[in-house]
């Protein structure tokens, strides 16, 4: 597992910032700035995960790429992240590892590119 310790830093400071940014939510403080790090982003990019290419399209070229095939979603991950403990990060990375070594071989033409 290429850049497992990498990948696990970035994934435990995202965590702890979204555990500061809760507390400072409920202290009524929201910091806006905090959110624009993408420090799961940066972790998925350093595993070699495909961008997603999801957001922020309109309808008829969601649907294309859906039906082509090329349409690749972070979604799945980033509800998983969002509730994620500390003491599961390692854990959490391993899986991450494995899913990228089984999407690789089922979807392949997502990372090949143009």
């Amino acid at each position: 597992m290429l850049n497992f310790a990498i990948v696990k830093d970035l994934i435990t400071k995202h965590v702890e910032v979204r555990e500061q940014l809760n507390l400072l939510a409920i202290a009524g403080v929201q910091i806006d700035a905090f959110d624009q790090l993408n420090l799961f982003d940066i972790a998925l990019d350093v595993i070699g995960f495909p961008k997603d290419n999801t957001q922020g399209i309109d309808f008829e070229e969601l649907h294309e790429i859906h039906s082509n095939g090329t349409a690749f979603s972070r979604d799945k991950w980033d509800f998983i992240v969002f509730e994620l403990q500390k003491e599961d990060i390692d854990a959490f990375v391993k899986q991450l590892y494995a899913e990228y070594d089984e999407l690789i071989l089922e979807r392949p033409h997502l990372f090949v590119r143009e």
